[in-house]
């Protein structure tokens, strides 16, 4: 009868490269659910502030944004007050 060696530390590896891959993927989740909570005065500064790539690129501006831009948008905000 063969018998295979299954000790009590042989998945944990692989248990915990699932956990963080879930946890990775709830994150992001997370991230791309959030709603657009800028004011309308944030709004029309970043309108103004892409005129000119374009008129119809300032217009997108308006709207509600996806959550990456809106991340972009405050890491951008957050190096120019560093400087």
């Amino acid at each position: 009868m063969a018998t295979t060696n299954t000790g009590p530390g042989s998945s944990n590896p692989i248990i915990i490269i699932l956990a963080v891959l879930v946890i990775a993927m709830l994150a992001i989740g997370v991230v791309y659910m959030m709603q657009d909570h800028r004011t309308g005065s944030e709004r029309i500064g970043d309108a103004v502030q892409a005129l000119p790539k374009g008129v119809d690129d300032a217009a997108d501006k308006l709207g509600d944004q996806p959550p990456a831009k809106n991340v972009e948008r405050n890491l951008d905000d957050a190096a120019r007050k560093v400087q």
